[in-house]
């Protein structure tokens, strides 16, 4: 199915073209005036200014709105869910420490967790900090995670399958419609997180340096 980013992409050409066009229009019709009156103001004029510049702006700012501005939540009716589910598997990276995730450190400042890697029985994985959390206490969700529409049955089942050790990715999506295709956003991605869920806070490995 074609995208509605069409949409946006005609508006904003469209757009475009008329800001040329009121650019020429004031600078030919001022100089016009200049040459046959001597005058550079002319009220009739004037307004006429006022309202193709208000105009523009008002487009220029609506597609502004659309494309830069416009939030959306998981739960809008402008997006579509998705969900994902991985086991985690034990590793100890030749060490006799085992551990189920890693959180790698920044070198710089305060060393905070720039990212996770954890593994499952077929890939690593290694997501960002700002899109990732880690759940270790009797609580499922971390207090990051808490914002977004999970299957709360679901990540239980999984819980309890998996002894609290595995994976669970949330995507949001831009539903294909026209509304999203003034922004530019037609199916692609809104946001994402990735719950990362441990038994307990001594199977996360604090790695020095972040991968």
């Amino acid at each position: 199915m074609m995208s509605w980013n069409w949409l946006g992409w005609l508006l904003w050409l469209l757009i475009l073209i008329f800001l040329g066009f009121v650019v020429h229009y004031i600078r030919v019709h001022q100089l016009m005036l200049i040459a046959k009156t001597g005058r550079r103001f002319e009220k009739t004029l004037f307004f006429k200014y006022v309202a193709l510049v208000v105009i523009a702006l008002v487009c220029l700012g609506t597609m502004t709105y659309f494309t830069i501005f416009r939030k959306v939540t998981p739960i809008s009716n402008e997006v579509t869910v998705s969900y994902s589910y991985d086991p985690l598997q034990l590793t100890n990276d030749n060490t006799n420490d085992y551990y189920y995730v890693r959180a790698n450190h920044s070198n710089e400042g305060n060393h905070r967790v720039v990212s996770y890697t954890y593994w499952t029985a077929t890939k690593k994985v290694t997501v960002g900090a700002m899109s990732a959390s880690i759940a270790d206490s009797n609580d499922i969700l971390s207090s990051a995670a808490v914002a977004y529409p999970w299957n709360k049955t679901k990540l239980r089942n999984e819980d309890n399958a998996t002894s609290h050790a595995f994976a669970a990715k949330i995507t949001v999506r831009y539903k294909n419609n026209p509304i999203n295709g003034l922004g530019l956003r037609a199916n692609r991605e809104a946001d994402e997180h990735t719950l990362i869920r441990v038994p307990a806070a001594n199977l996360i490995e604090q790695a020095k340096n972040a991968e």
